[in-house]
């Protein structure tokens, strides 16, 4: 049986609205996910954005055969306690043999305690999907891409992207978006895998977040005003849930790589296989 610790990025503030919208925290989807994808998993949540969290210890990280690092609504570059636990706990990490995956949040945390930057993207925010993404020649040996299709798009919400890497990291995809949209880094004996994008994420998850975010969605040009906002979060809904609506999917140029879950949860599964492999 893998056990896995997955490290919810988002304070007890953020949690908190989250589940009052009638949404899953993203330690808890996360956990929904990894269990979708293997039953028998054992998975721990940890909360290191929160004053007085209960973190394992460097020797009881080794009990762990991975470790997931969700999403967040901080920045990373803000110098808020919420934010330093997190790298720092990153850090202690790194000093294990672990592997870890992370998406978003959970990148822009590995880049930044192994010595590289994340800043406010100039090409403003990618929501909804990230389109065309393309592997590096590395992304394509690598596996993490594993019977992934090129290019693809993806479920994503981020306005901060990597522009300096650390040592140790390889680039594996990019967009025109952003040019680092998945990465490994390496330090010592620890492995982190991490995408920008979320593929955690289903339509549906992702149309909640649009709901929880509406004035930014038209403060930013993303929609005309708020019913437009709601209408389209209503088409993210129907697009995940009638498979058959060809019109639908169509028009909002919805492929397989968004709308089959084998295909959206491909990274997350290959992690799973490299560290049951590496359990062996």
């Amino acid at each position: 049986m893998l056990k896995i610790l997955i490290v919810e990025g988002n304070t007890r503030d953020a949690r908190e609205l989250t589940v009052a919208s009638g949404s899953f925290t993203q330690g808890d989807l996360y956990e929904r996910t990894l269990r979708a994808l293997n039953s028998t998993l054992q998975c721990d949540i940890v909360y290191p954005a929160d004053c007085g969290a209960s973190l394992p210890t460097q020797s009881a990280l080794c009990q762990y055969d991975g470790i997931i690092w969700t999403g967040s609504s901080l920045n990373i570059y803000e110098q808020d306690p919420a934010v330093t636990r997190q790298v720092d706990f990153m850090k202690s990490c790194y000093s294990r043999k672990v592997k870890m995956f992370g998406s978003c949040w959970g990148l822009q945390v590995a880049v930044v305690a192994a010595g590289g930057e994340v800043a406010k993207n100039t090409k403003g925010r990618e929501i909804g999907l990230a389109r065309d993404i393309q592997p590096t020649i590395l992304g394509q040996m690598h596996p993490l891409y594993k019977g992934k299709n090129f290019p693809f798009d993806a479920v994503a919400i981020h306005l901060d992207h990597v522009v300096r890497l650390p040592q140790g990291a390889s680039v594996l995809s990019g967009n025109d978006m952003s040019r680092i949209q998945a990465l490994e880094i390496r330090q010592g004996d620890s492995v982190f895998w991490g995408v920008q994008y979320h593929p955690e994420f289903d339509l549906s998850y992702m149309a909640s977040i649009m709901e929880k975010y509406k004035d930014m969605m038209v403060d930013e040009g993303f929609c005309p005003d708020a019913g437009a906002v709601d209408r389209l979060a209503l088409d993210y809904r129907r697009a995940q849930d009638e498979v058959d609506n060809v019109e639908l999917h169509s028009r909002h140029k919805m492929t397989s790589d968004v709308l089959d879950p084998c295909l959206r949860l491909r990274e997350i599964n290959n992690w799973l296989n490299f560290i049951e492999q590496s359990a062996a």
